[in-house]
C-alpha cells in the first residue's frame, strides 16, 4: 500500500538533511517533493519513480506510513553484532569482469586440447573403420562436450562464494560510534564524525535459465575523511551476495545508524 508524503521543511527537516538521492531519476530529493519510502530497504522514491517501478521493490508493495525520525544510539558496551552475510574488498562488477576473463581463457585451452585430442581419436577411428564414421564421431562428441560445458559453465556472479577464510565482517560499534570492519585478526573502526557520507545499492541478480530474482548483489562505499581538516577523503567499497530474505537485516543496519550521517542509495 502507499503512503505518500509530501516533504515540508518544518517537518522534515532531518530527513532533508540527509540529501537523499532518488535511485531511478538521480535527482535530489528537496523540500516540496512527494515520496515513498520502501518499507523493506528504506529507500526513498519520487512518487512517480514508484508508480514507474510497478509500485514494487525489494519483492514487495509496503511503504512507510511515517517518515522515520531521528534516534539516538545507546552507548551501551554490548558484544559486536556482524551483519550475517560475509563482504569482500573491492568492486564486483570488477571481479566479475576478471573472472568471467580468466573462465574463458580457462575454458578455451580446455577446448583445444579436448579438440587436438579428438582429431588423434578420430584419425585412429577413421583407419579402423572409415572416414564417414570418423566425422561422425567427432560431431557426436563435439556436441556432447558442448553441451556439457554449457551446463556447467558458470556465468554469473551468483555462482561464486566469498572465501570465508578472507571474508570481511562489518557492525555497529555502539560503544565506539561507528562502524567496525573485522578481517581474520584485523579490526578498524570508521567513527561517525569521520565518515563523510555511506553510499549503497542493491543489484537483483536472476538464476541462470529460471528468471526468479532471489539473490542480490549489496554494493556498500564508505567515503570517510582522510585528516583532521577533512579536506581530503578515502573511498572503500565492499560488496556482498545476500538473499532477498536477508535484505531486512541491511534495513536495520541502516535504521540504526545516526541520522546526521549522509547515507544514499546510489542506484
Amino acid at each position: 500500500m502507499n503512503y505518500p508524503h509530501r516533504l515540508e521543511k518544518e517537518l522534515h527537516s532531518e530527513f532533508l538533511k540527509q540529501g537523499r538521492i532518488d535511485p531511478i531519476t538521480g535527482e535530489l530529493i528537496e523540500e516540496g517533493h512527494t515520496i515513498v519510502i520502501c518499507a523493506a530497504c528504506k529507500s526513498a522514491f519520487f512518487i512517480e519513480s514508484w508508480e514507474y517501478l510497478g509500485e514494487i521493490h525489494c519483492n514487495q508493495a509496503e511503504t512507510l506510513t511515517d517518515i522515520p525520525k531521528p534516534k539516538k544510539l545507546f552507548l551501551e558496551a554490548k558484544p559486536l553484532e556482524y551483519l550475517p552475510f560475509l563482504f569482500k574488498k573491492g568492486n564486483q562488477d570488477v571481479d566479475n569482469t576478471i573472472h568471467s576473463l580468466s573462465e574463458n581463457a580457462i575454458t578455451g585451452i580446455l577446448v583445444l586440447i579436448f579438440m587436438t585430442l579428438l582429431t588423434f581419436l578420430a584419425i585412429l577411428v577413421g583407419s579402423l573403420t572409415s572416414p564417414l564414421v570418423a566425422l561422425m564421431f567427432v560431431i557426436g562428441l563435439i556436441g556432447a562436450t558442448a553441451y556439457y560445458l554449457n551446463k556447467k559453465k558458470s556465468t554469473t556472479f551468483l555462482n561464486r562464494k566469498i572465501n570465508p577464510n578472507r571474508a570481511t565482517h562489518i557492525a555497529l560499534d555502539m560503544k565506539k560510534q561507528g562502524i567496525t570492519i573485522k578481517k581474520k585478526t584485523d579490526k578498524r573502526t570508521f567513527n561517525f564524525d569521520d565518515i563523510k557520507e555511506i553510499n549503497y545499492f542493491i543489484e537483483y541478480v536472476a538464476h541462470t535459465g529460471r528468471g526468479d530474482y532471489n539473490m542480490c548483489a549489496l554494493s556498500l562505499q564508505f567515503v570517510s575523511f582522510k585528516n583532521k581538516t577533512k579536506n581530503r577523503t578515502k573511498t572503500t567499497t565492499y560488496y556482498t551476495l545476500l538473499d532477498v530474505n536477508e535484505i531486512p537485516y541491511w534495513s536495520e543496519f541502516l535504521e540504526q545508524l545516526p541520522y546526521s550521517l549522509k547515507v544514499l542509495n546510489i542506484k
